[in-house]
């Protein structure tokens, strides 16, 4: 199981916690033990003290007991919060690094389910087994031996338990995991749902669909309860099963030990015991069979968890053998280029298309079409979430499939379509864990036209941003993800349609600064509003995955009928 490689560091003080536990289990078994011979013997004598002497003994046995279980318990709480911490950190580091095509297949609310829900399980698993299941194991050994030590004839009552009881574990337990595994892969089904729900909350209510929604919930939900249902019902009937044969056994010990007694085989003590030993097993075997649930759901967990600790290295995070040292910016040397790059997501019709274009040091790029033209494919594929599917792309003449992943992202400062703000302060959010130095911060601020409203704040680049920046607006949420792109001082900086919420004003300042401050560093920007890429060196005009023009502003409203029309109707620039 995958849980080895994490529970090694913990062997000793596991091993430690089973012999206490073992211990206290241990001082619970030899109470009936002493019972018996309390009633057959020290009774009968009608021996006074020696009934004080068992009776403390019995007394601190209990306490005995009770003191090591509750050690052994906290013992292994830490112990499992341990080896599920380091499990957690694992499969969040390995999530982080997993390729766009991975996460592709997996989907978001797969890995949120599987470090939540499937890491709870396992660690419910741990520390259920490190308890309870000891504790069970150890009743059922020591209550199976003393019964034999008691009396041989009625312990052979136990081997008639022994057969159903196998076939009736192993029949449940075959179907639970199976059973598991489809609440797991529901659950996933409905994180998303909730994660859709929750992104998409503003739409929801502004579009009136509040009742769609949670129907389209109530169906996720649903879904989820009957699987669980299913599964719990599978298990549920080990329970009932377990009871009619165990108590059926206590039926047939008593009926025998009468029989034994009234022939003068046996004492009552000795009945009294075993009895006590019988109810020991079943309560015993009544914890394995707990065990087996959790145990069915852990598999079933564990297996979701390795799949991706042990899921290998995409192809696109494969560095060739040549790979060598990336060289300086070259003025003769194109930084970017593609080369007939071609690339599909499904492996079907073409995202891109025969796409080839140089960008040297110092220009930029500016790229635009309609929605679903490739834009946002491009930026992918320049980052290598994804390889070409023909073609090459090559940074400073080299291919980027030749480049350490790396030294590859460390080129760039990216503000994509889609970003994120968390929770915390401004330089924070700018910081980005990186470490830079406060005049890269404030700097990188300014540039990005962040400090016009920071300064307006009481604490400044200090100021605290809820969760997702719900406490700015669009256009000081893209402003401050700006400032975070450019306060690493890229080589080559990406804008994905990051301006789209700022005043023509601010965009053109934002334009002046990367003119002014970063002239030397390679640029691209896709927008959707001529005004952004106007004054680009080149412009790319995409549709439906093909190239259609590329050129300056003027060129393209001369040969590109669509770049034209586009112009026409935001500036109309048609007439000028």
């Amino acid at each position: 199981m995958m849980l080895k490689p994490y529970v090694k560091p913990y062997k000793w003080r596991i091993l430690v916690n089973a012999v206490v536990k073992m211990s206290g289990t241990l001082m619970e078994v030899v109470l009936p033990a002493i019972l018996a011979y309390i009633v057959n013997r020290v009774v009968p004598a009608r021996d006074r003290s020696g009934v004080i002497v068992w009776g403390a003994a019995m007394v601190v046995f209990s306490l005995g007991a009770w003191i090591l279980n509750v050690t052994a318990n906290r013992m292994a709480s830490r112990t499992a919060s341990w080896v599920i911490q380091s499990i957690r950190l694992d499969l969040f580091a390995r999530s982080l690094t997993l390729s766009a095509r991975q996460l592709d297949d997996l989907s978001v609310s797969s890995l949120e389910s599987r470090l939540t829900s499937d890491t709870y399980a396992v660690h419910r698993f741990l520390g259920a087994t490190l308890r309870m299941g000891i504790r069970s194991l150890f009743l059922f050994l020591g209550g199976v031996f003393f019964c034999f030590w008691l009396s041989w004839r009625l312990a052979l009552v136990l081997f008639l338990l022994v057969v159903p009881l196998y076939f009736s574990i192993r029949f449940v337990y075959r179907r639970g995991v199976a059973l598991f595994n489809a609440v797991q892969i529901k659950t996933d089904r409905m994180v998303q749902v909730i994660r859709e729900n929750i992104s998409g909350i503003r739409v929801t209510r502004a579009l009136v669909r509040t009742d769609y929604e949670k129907e389209r919930f109530g169906i996720a939900n649903e879904e989820v309860r009957s699987a669980e249902v299913q599964a719990a019902d599978q298990m549920a009937m080990m329970s009932p099963v377990v009871n009619v044969i165990l108590y059926s056994g206590l039926t047939a010990v008593l009926i025998l030990g009468a029989w034994l007694v009234d022939s003068g085989l046996l004492q009552t003590g000795t009945i009294l015991a075993f009895i006590s030993y019988l109810i020991q097993i079943t309560t015993s075997l009544i914890g394995l069979n707990r065990m087996f649930s959790i145990y069915n759901r852990a598999v079933a967990s564990g297996k979701r968890i390795a799949e991706i600790l042990s899921m290998p290295v995409d192809d696109n995070q494969l560095v060739s053998e040549d790979s060598g040292v990336i060289g300086e910016a070259d003025p003769s040397v194109p930084e970017i280029e593609f080369s007939h790059v071609s690339f599909s997501y499904l492996g079907m019709k073409k995202n891109l298309d025969d796409l080839s274009f140089a960008l040297y040091p110092g220009e930029t790029l500016g790229i635009m079409g309609p929605t679903g033209s490739g834009k946002s494919t491009v930026i992918r594929l320049l980052l290598r979430e994804y390889d070409v599917l023909e073609g090459e792309i090559r940074i400073r003449g080299k291919d980027i499939r030749t480049i350490d992943p790396d030294t590859l992202h460390h080129l760039f400062g990216i503000v994509f379509q889609n970003d994120y703000l968390f929770g915390g302060t401004a330089r924070e959010n700018i910081d980005f864990g990186r470490g830079l130095p406060e005049r890269s911060i404030l700097e990188a601020a300014g540039y990005a036209q962040a400090d016009n409203f920071l300064n307006e704040k009481e604490e400044g680049i200090d100021f605290v941003l809820a969760s997702k920046g719900v406490n700015l607006s669009g256009g000081e949420k893209q402003r401050l993800l700006l400032s975070r792109a450019l306060a690493g001082e890229p080589e080559i900086i990406i804008l994905d349609d990051s301006s789209s919420a700022l005043d023509f004003r601010t965009d053109a300042k934002l334009r002046q600064a990367l003119k002014d401050h970063y002239n030397k560093t390679t640029t691209i920007i896709v927008a959707q509003r001529i005004s952004s890429i106007r004054h680009a060196d080149k412009i790319i005009f995409l549709e439906e995955g093909h190239m259609r023009a590329i050129g300056n502003h003027e060129a393209l409203l001369n040969t590109c009928a669509a770049y034209r029309e586009v112009a026409d109707l935001q500036m109309g620039l048609l007439a000028e």
